[in-house]
């Protein structure tokens, strides 16, 4: 008697359980299946859109269209004339098949932009060459519309082998000056960076305009 009325208790507790389970699923279902469409439609404050590799005589040049949306963190800093710095990565990876893929070119560029306040004028730099722009988004647009970037040594891989290739670009707060470092590393405002932009590469294939 004692095991039947046992029997019936436990059966009563996992019904209950099973119910109350139940009703969990279906009340959070709707909040699960919209935060699972906000995480699908987000994107990144930055990507790479596109890409191409020409061939121009006996060199190599990238272009590529990139998104890039500043916080107003970043844009309140620029506008105060601190100096915004933004590195491309470029990179060739040669498979392995059995030992770590190896990477067989490497390449980078840095671009500069910067406002003088007494002259309120923008100017990006990049090595010796620096060009005056009227605003920070035009500024922008010499480095997210890349156009014909030389890309060194690429005649010298195997025109036979097909590589991996990928590219980044970031806002490189380690060429900050030293106070700005310490500000940018604890706000994520700063932590501005595409992800790497994969693709497949054999030099026998690019072709002048490809």
């Amino acid at each position: 008697m004692r095991d039947n009325v046992f029997s019936q208790s436990a059966f009563q507790w996992f019904g209950r359980v099973f119910m109350w389970s139940f009703l969990a699923v279906v009340l959070l279902l709707p909040v699960w299946f919209s935060y699972a469409q906000e995480f699908q439609q987000a994107k990144p404050d930055a990507w790479i859109e596109s890409l191409a590799l020409d061939k121009e005589k006996d060199s190599y040049t990238l272009s590529a269209n990139i998104s890039l949306n500043l916080g107003e963190e970043v844009r309140n800093a620029a506008e105060k004339g601190v100096p915004l710095y933004f590195t491309i990565n470029f990179e060739i990876i040669r498979p392995q098949t059995l030992w770590f893929d190896k990477t067989e070119l490497q390449q980078q560029h840095t671009w500069r932009i910067q406002y003088n306040a007494l002259l309120r004028q923008w100017r990006i730099s990049n090595g010796d060459l620096s060009i005056p722009e009227l605003s920070l988004d035009d500024s922008l647009q010499h480095i997210i519309n890349l156009e014909s970037w030389p890309i060194k040594n690429l005649d010298q891989l195997n025109p036979t082998i097909n590589y991996e290739g990928r590219l980044r670009l970031k806002l490189d707060t380690s060429l900050l000056p030293r106070p700005f470092q310490i500000n940018a590393f604890n706000s994520s405002a700063w932590s501005l960076s595409t992800p790497w932009k994969n693709f497949n590469l054999k030099v026998s294939d690019i072709k002048p305009g490809s």
